[in-house]
């Protein structure tokens, strides 16, 4: 059997439209609409190190082609990577948005502070979105 011969890459620039971290994401069956549940930036974090399931929703437009994407988390004040994601679409219509998420497993908080969800296609950096651990307030 013959192998199929992957399209090129784009080098059409995809625009972000949007980057949300949530909890959940899924797709109504019916309607293909995406519902995101539980949307955050801050996490409150009683003890460090941590871990956190999160699903990374993001949205980008102006794409026509395929696009190899690569999301990664990373600890902003570092810049040291500590979660990836890989993923591949392929964009019809410049005019036309797509709608992906990402659910990741448990991601690492070692300590207080932000950390991004960075979004690459094709090697181009397209953005950004983040969270920011904080300590949990004690209960006397």
């Amino acid at each position: 059997m013959a192998q199929t011969e992957k399209q090129p890459l784009s080098e059409v620039a995809p625009l972000l439209v949007a980057a949300l971290v949530c909890d959940v994401a899924v797709a109504d069956p019916a309607t293909g609409k995406k519902n995101l549940i539980g949307i955050f930036d801050q996490v409150r974090v009683g003890k460090f190190p941590a871990t956190r399931p999160v699903t990374l929703y993001f949205k980008i437009g102006d794409a026509e082609g395929r696009y190899e994407f690569e999301i990664r988390y990373v600890r902003a004040d570092t810049d040291e990577v500590l979660a990836k994601a890989e993923g591949e679409v392929q964009a019809r219509d410049r005019l036309s948005s797509t709608d992906l998420y990402i659910s990741f497993p448990p991601v690492s908080i070692p300590a207080l502070g932000r950390y991004e969800f960075q979004i690459w296609a094709n090697s181009m950096f397209l953005g950004s979105t983040f969270i920011d651990a904080t300590a949990a307030a004690r209960v006397p």
